[in-house]
This record gives structure tokens, C-alpha cells and sequence, in this order.
């Protein structure tokens, strides 16, 4: 009797790390066509937009904004009926506003909507910039618009004034076989910084451009190495004059990296890049198996024994860099595009040929490092990606700091995977939770476009469309129906800070076995 007493009690106490807290669901509408999205806006809430036309009603598209607090109440509402012929293009968003940029086809006609995240209050500035330009970014300096793309194969950067609606474009961007790879915006200093990558006579140059806020340029920086090419590279400014650029290189004027560099900028002059391959990091091969990570270790070090060098094609994805007080925290994904081969075709009943089409990306691991404030590299992790594909490139791992840790979490087929480390050691291993329905009577049948995002500090939001049915032993014809949900989840600690042990006996917790 006390021994099962002493069991009912330690089921009663345990509970998953990762829980579940808070569930909010907005039915859809079987007679529009929506489109649903949120934002994370860190300690001061969530905003969830939603786009939508009624099949029967006006073609303009109604534009919902939906601002919550961290208990996912409703702060405020705020509707627009956007143009029809405007289409939406991208957006941005500061600690203050959220800006989404709009445009006008085969116009130079743009439009950006501006919304205020305490108020609610939209602000709508007009604005001709160039026809058929095609955006790859668009980011916001105090009331100027930075709109970067290209324009005749070339690549520019075009500044709109909210103030005056005046429009210029950057100059000294304007030229053959040069790439915009990043746009960075200094509030603080009033400066613009565009990073590009170009080839010139078989040499691979990655320079910066720096802007102050009238586009005036200051100076330009040129990064280059006899072996290595930059890929990508993000600023982490000192002051006004001294910073670090941290990144990816390859080997050769290729999209392929062979690992990570970083680089001190002082009054304009680069140091001497400081390059981290892939082989020297410590848990960089962690994704593999065992013995096929073995073989692959002993393959890199036969090939360092006879002074040659180990050369490898990753293709990486790299997130916004994390900084915390003492530590700069990059996270990157390796990727790959999935293709697939389609039925052959016949011509004149002569010759057969395979298509190969695009079908998405493949995911395979991602990498933690961790640099300190004088950019000195200390420490990496990893946490492997199994069979995850999007259609869509888009940054699937998320990172927040806990305390002395580091929780790594992903969305997949209706579930969260988590790991958790402390540096270069795994303190948890690999988990997996459900993305439950609202309550235990009900289950989901289908899942469609599963998000996860870091929200603050141990919390976590996780968003999508679900079908969601009865649970246990369903009537014939019972009802089903269709939602989009945003639920809260919590990770949590112990008394200490420590991440708590998982217990079999947790209802969260899903361990691929049968329920």
C-alpha cells in the first residue's frame, strides 16, 4: 500500500520539460481563402495576421492584425482592406513596428503598410521606385525604407523616404557580376551597411559598403583571401569604427561551404580571417551514425597525415546571429535540394528522357557555435535533423537560452523534437512532444504546415493548421473541424535551474510508441 502510494505520487509530480500551457484556435472559413501567420514580438506578446478574400464577396483582400500578451489574451485588433492590385512581397519588423511591403506588377508603383505594436494604429506610405524589380530584401532605418533586389540582372538598393516620399538608389552597386548577400541597419549609428560578393577576374572579393542615413557613402571595406572565398558574412559592431564579421567560406568561388570564419574590422582595416573548417569543430559529424561518423573522422585525419587538404560541399543556411552579454551564438542549418525524377517521356515514339524537378529542401543537422565578445572562437554542438523537408528554404531550428543552457527545438509531422545542451556537452538528449488539441476528448487528425518559434526567455510558440476530431472511440459522422492554433509552450526547470529528468508516466511526452 505505501509502495503504491509513493508511485501515485511521483506520477503525480512528473510532467514533461516541454509542456504544453495555453491554446488558443481561430476556426477557418470554408468560403475564403486565407493565409495565416504570427510574429513573435519577444516579452511584449505575440501578432498573428491574417489575410483574407471571400470567395463571394469584394477582391480586395482583408488584412487582420491580432496583437496577444504572453498569456495569449487579446491586446488589440486592427483591420485594412489592402488594394487588389497590390500583392504583398515581404516584411520587417523592429521592437517598434512591423512593415510589410507591398507592390503593384508591372508597375513601379509600391505600397508599405506600417503598423504601430503598441497601438495598433496603421500608417500607409505610397511610392515609386523602380518597375520589375526583383526583391530579395527589405529592411527598415528610422523613416526610410531599404528595398535591395535587381534590376536588369544588377543588383541595387533603393532608399523611400516616409517623410518626404522621395526615392534614390545607393550608389556604387550598379554593376555586372556582383551579388547582394545582406543588408545591415545600425539604429543606433544611422549607418547602412550592404554586403556584396563578387567575382572580378577570377577573384572572389566580399566587400562592405557603408551608407550613413542620407545614403552618402563613407567607406568600403574589401575582405579577401588567396584560398578562401567569403559566402556570407553578419556585422557585430564594437562601435562606430570597430566590429567583428562573422560567417561562412568556401574554397574557390563556390556556394559550398567548407566552414566558418571570423574577422576583426578596425577603422576599416580586416584582420586576417581567423577560419574554423569543418573538421576542427568538435561535434560538427554528431548527425551521423556511430560508425559511419568514425570512418568519416578517419578519412579526415589519413588525409591531414599526408598534408592534404579535406575539401567539403555544405550548403548552409545561416540564422541572425544571437548576442547575449557575453557571447555571440551562431546557428546554422546544412541543407540540401531534394529532387525527384518524374515518368520518362516519349518523342515520336523514339526516345525516352527522365525529368528531374525540384522537391524541396532536405535538412540533415544544425550547428550551434559560440564566439566571445573578442571574437574568439569557443565552443560548437549540433542536433541532427531526421528526414525533414520543406518546399520552402526557411530557418527550422530554433535556439533560446536557459539560465546556463541552450534548448534546440524543431517542428515536424505534428511534433516538437528538442535537445538540450550546455555548450559543447549534451545535457538532454533528443526528445519528441505532441502538438496537442485543446482537450483530452479531442485528437488531431492532420496537421498542415507545423511552425515552431523562440518566444522569450523558457517559452516557445508553435502555430499551424490542424483538423481536429473526437478522441476516444468516435460516433459514426461525428464532426470534425478545421483550425489555426497558437499554443504556448513552457520548458521547464527545476528548483536549481536544472533541466528536469523526463518521466515515462508524462501525457505530453511522445515517444513514438504506441498510446
Amino acid at each position: 500500500m505505501w509502495l503504491l502510494s509513493l508511485l501515485i505520487l511521483s506520477q503525480t509530480l512528473a510532467f514533461a520539460q516541454l509542456e504544453q500551457t495555453t491554446r488558443i484556435e481561430i476556426p477557418t472559413r470554408e468560403m475564403s481563402n486565407e493565409q495565416f501567420d504570427v510574429f513573435s514580438l519577444g516579452d511584449q506578446g505575440a501578432l498573428m495576421v491574417i489575410r483574407r478574400n471571400d470567395y463571394l464577396g469584394t477582391r480586395n483582400e482583408q488584412w487582420v492584425f491580432t496583437k496577444f500578451n504572453t498569456d495569449l489574451n487579446v491586446s488589440w485588433t486592427q483591420e485594412y482592406k489592402m488594394d487588389f492590385r497590390y500583392i504583398p512581397i515581404m516584411s520587417y519588423q523592429n521592437p517598434y513596428y512591423a512593415y510589410w511591403l507591398f507592390a503593384e506588377p508591372d508597375t513601379d508603383h509600391f505600397l508599405f503598410l506600417q503598423l504601430d505594436l503598441e497601438r495598433g494604429l496603421i500608417d500607409i506610405h505610397r511610392g515609386d521606385l523602380l518597375a520589375n524589380v526583383s526583391v530579395n530584401q527589405f529592411k527598415v532605418i528610422g523613416s526610410k525604407a531599404l528595398v535591395s533586389g535587381y534590376y536588369r540582372n544588377r543588383p541595387v538598393v533603393i532608399v523611400h523616404s516616409f517623410f518626404d516620399h522621395t526615392t534614390r538608389v545607393l550608389p556604387g552597386l550598379f554593376e555586372r557580376n556582383m551579388e547582394i548577400n545582406n543588408i545591415d541597419v545600425n539604429e543606433q549609428e544611422g549607418l547602412i551597411n550592404v554586403i556584396t560578393y563578387s567575382i572580378r577576374k577570377k577573384e572572389c572579393l566580399f566587400t562592405i559598403k557603408t551608407y550613413n542615413y542620407e545614403g552618402k557613402p563613407l567607406k568600403s571595406t574589401v575582405l579577401k583571401d588567396p584560398q578562401n572565398s567569403l559566402i556570407s558574412g553578419q556585422i557585430v559592431p564594437l562601435n562606430a569604427d570597430d566590429s567583428y564579421l562573422i560567417g561562412n567560406y568556401s574554397v574557390g568561388c563556390t556556394p559550398f561551404s567548407q566552414g566558418l570564419y571570423v574577422t576583426h574590422i578596425d577603422d576599416n582595416i580586416p584582420e586576417t580571417p581567423q577560419f574554423i573548417e569543418f573538421s576542427e569543430l568538435q561535434n560538427f559529424f554528431n548527425y551521423m551514425k556511430p560508425k559511419r561518423r568514425q570512418r568519416m573522422l578517419d578519412r579526415i585525419g589519413k588525409r591531414k597525415s599526408l598534408g592534404k587538404e579535406n575539401k567539403f560541399r555544405y550548403r548552409l543556411l545561416v540564422h541572425d546571429l544571437i548576442q547575449k552579454d557575453d557571447e555571440i551564438i551562431l546557428v546554422a542549418e546544412v541543407y540540401y535540394p531534394n529532387y525527384k525524377t518524374n515518368s520518362p517521356a516519349t518523342f515520336n515514339g523514339l526516345s525516352r528522357q527522365y525529368m528531374r524537378s525540384m522537391d524541396g529542401f532536405r535538412y540533415t543537422h544544425a550547428i550551434v557555435c559560440g564566439f566571445d565578445r573578442q571574437g574568439n572562437f569557443l565552443w560548437d554542438n549540433c542536433i541532427a535533423i531526421k528526414d525533414l523537408t520543406s518546399y520552402e528554404l526557411r530557418e527550422m531550428v530554433q535556439l533560446t537560452p536557459i539560465d546556463n543552457y541552450f534548448l534546440l527545438a524543431y517542428p515536424q509531422d505534428g511534433d516538437i523534437h528538442t535537445e538540450v545542451i550546455r555548450r559543447e556537452k549534451v545535457v538532454v538528449a533528443r526528445e519528441k512532444y505532441e502538438i496537442e488539441a485543446r482537450s483530452e476528448n479531442e485528437k488531431v487528425l492532420l496537421n498542415e504546415n507545423a511552425t515552431l518559434a523562440a518566444w522569450y526567455d523558457r517559452y516557445f510558440l508553435a502555430y499551424g493548421i490542424q483538423r481536429v476530431g473526437l478522441g476516444k472511440n468516435p460516433l459514426p459522422g461525428s464532426a470534425q473541424r478545421e483550425v489555426f492554433y497558437i499554443n504556448k509552450f513552457t520548458y521547464n526547470v527545476d528548483e536549481n535551474g536544472e533541466p528536469k529528468e523526463t518521466k515515462e508516466a508524462s501525457r505530453k511526452k511522445s515517444d513514438g510508441s504506441k498510446r
